[in-house]
């Protein structure tokens, strides 16, 4: 670190957070890396090994989380990354209506309640706070190799959540943004199922010409929650090697 460059190390110093989907991919980079710089961080997956359970399809569920989350930082949270989501791919002839209502459910349906959740408790405390939501590129342009209107549409729909959101949690002085990843290296990859595809793509369809990393979204996220970035909000930030600009 130079004269010039912040100290980022204790950023979230005395700070709590709540990462849901919090237990691999980008949730568990983002949980890790809010630590590493001083936050006290809740990890909410419907996994029985995480922080605390959750099934944040449940609107009940979700509230009692949030609230053993509370209990279990010392206080609420003031940093929430919804980052629980699920993902699916079939040819929007071939989807069947409980295909889409399932991820609906968990992507869509899941950042909404975890949202208001987390930002009703703030309110009631009078206490400012972010949040950052995960969309995806998909929620920008659609893909002839990985089709998922279900997918693509609950992101979509998450992106104009996150909007709507910004503006009424503004008087509150909660910020509320979201990112849109591309391909990132994470256990939903698909695309490098078939590698010469995937390097295909990567050589095509990526101006960076590679796979993005969770630590690079989770530097991401971390920066959109930090106080460094207190006159954000309602942005929809790619992440995305330069994808969606061809």
């Amino acid at each position: 670190m130079t004269a010039d460059q912040p100290d980022v190390s204790r950023t979230f110093a005395g700070r709590r957070a709540i990462v849901t989907g919090g237990l691999s991919g980008i949730g568990a980079a983002t949980a890790a890396l809010l630590r590493m710089r001083g936050a006290a961080v809740a990890v909410l997956d419907r996994a029985a090994d995480a922080d605390v359970a959750v099934d944040v399809r449940d609107a009940e569920s979700v509230e009692r989380a949030i609230s053993a989350a509370a209990e279990r930082l010392g206080g609420p949270a003031d940093v929430l990354v919804a980052s629980a989501g699920i993902y699916r791919i079939a040819p929007v002839l071939d989807l069947e209506p409980d295909e889409w209502d399932d991820v609906m459910a968990t992507n869509l349906r899941g950042t909404y309640l975890t949202g208001r959740a987390f930002a009703r408790a703030l309110v009631a405390d009078r206490r400012p706070g972010a949040i950052v939501n995960l969309a995806s590129t998909a929620a920008l342009v659609g893909d002839a190799d990985e089709p998922g209107a279900h997918y693509n549409a609950s992101k979509a729909g998450v992106v104009s959540l996150t909007r709507q959101m910004a503006i009424e949690l503004a008087p509150h002085a909660i910020r509320v943004n979201c990112v849109c990843p591309g391909v990132i290296d994470t256990p939903m990859l698909r695309l490098m199922d078939d590698p010469a595809a995937g390097e295909r793509y990567l050589r095509d369809s990526v101006p960076l010409r590679r796979l993005g990393t969770a630590a690079e979204v989770a530097a991401t996220i971390a920066f959109l929650a930090s106080d460094d970035a207190a006159y954000i909000t309602g942005a929809a930030l790619p992440i995305d090697g330069g994808s969606t600009l061809l």
